[in-house]
């Protein structure tokens, strides 16, 4: 695979002109996915084909040739030629459209619903048509790395998973995640690369995958953590209510949690506390009152706040903030 920057965004505004659809083309395309790309005439859209390819995408390597990609894209083929394989890419890669689409292989078509996952090979010539356009995106294994962990992994193997199936989406999520994050320290990208592929391999072989609980508890836990801190100004967020965004019981969730040493309402309380404290410490913020920034972090109460902000940190609101009367 070619070498890709440590983070690269690329939109089809930074081309201009009618050749522009060359220029991804060539670039996006053959370069960096090794794959041919072409806005999909029959969309029904005129607009779409006089303007080209419209899109923008993410790309984010993860280490041994393995690369995290999201797109948002107008509807759009991509193929991989009899011609291409002579270039000896053999990855795999898990794949999803949130519009569905379909896959053409010299052995038949497979519809894919919206949401559903692929894991596909590079190695196989086939074309996936994006007919709706949107978002999609992809983790892209070589199959090297993938065939250490799965016993006669098959050379060119063309998985359609079923709906529901938890794994895909919890590696989908967990790349997602490492993509927002604003930097990525090296051993921290060597052991997600490690859980995506264990999550892989167990996508591909799951009958024969004995249970690795860091694979699927780290990316859970992730993501979890995630979805509490944008939930963290809720009063009402609970443990019933993040287990059933996850598809999890309750005790599930706490399991995770006590893995850690800690629980989800010492969790929580701590986060919240945490982001108080930040919200006091900022001066663009020193206006506001504290009552204010408590119903910001899910208290009640401005009382039930500086209690626990006191038991916390040894100190009140207004300390933290470095006045001597509450605001």
């Amino acid at each position: 695979m070619p070498t890709v920057p440590q983070r690269l965004h690329l939109t089809s505004r930074d081309y201009t002109g009618r050749d522009k659809t060359d220029a991804l083309r060539e670039f996006y395309g053959r370069e960096l996915m090794r794959v041919e790309l072409q806005p999909f005439e029959g969309s029904g859209s005129s607009q779409a084909t006089q303007d080209g390819l419209d899109f923008a995408s993410t790309m984010l390597p993860l280490g041994g040739d393995s690369i995290y990609v999201q797109t948002d894209c107008s509807p759009s083929r991509m193929w991989r030629s009899p011609e291409m394989l002579r270039d000896g890419d053999d990855a795999l890669y898990l794949a999803v459209a949130w519009g569905g689409g379909i896959f053409h292989t010299p052995n038949g078509s497979h519809h894919l619903t919206g949401g559903q996952y692929a894991i596909v090979s590079k190695a196989r010539a086939h074309e996936f048509i994006n007919l709706r356009g949107g978002a999609s995106a992809c983790i892209q294994v070589p199959h090297a790395a993938l065939a250490r962990r799965v016993a006669r992994l098959e050379e060119a193997p063309l998985r359609l998973l079923p709906l529901g199936m938890p794994e895909p989406a919890l590696a989908m999520g967990y790349a997602q995640l490492l993509a927002s994050s604003a930097q990525l320290s090296a051993p921290l990208l060597q052991s997600a690369l490690s859980h995506l592929q264990e999550l892989m391999a167990r996508i591909l072989a799951p009958a024969a995958q004995a249970p690795v609980l860091d694979a699927l508890d780290v990316p859970r836990m992730a993501l979890i953590r995630r979805d509490i801190l944008a939930r963290i100004d809720r009063v009402d967020l609970s443990l019933a209510q993040i287990a059933r965004l996850h598809h999890l019981a309750p005790r599930q969730v706490q399991r995770l949690f006590e893995r850690e040493g800690t629980c989800f309402s010492n969790f929580l309380s701590e986060a919240r506390l945490q982001r108080a404290r930040d919200m006091l410490a900022d001066p663009a913020q020193r206006q506001r009152r504290v009552l204010e920034i408590a119903l910001d972090n899910g208290f009640a109460d401005v009382s039930a706040f500086s209690r626990a902000f006191r038991r916390q940190f040894g100190m009140s609101p207004s300390e933290a903030r470095g006045t001597d009367t509450a605001r």
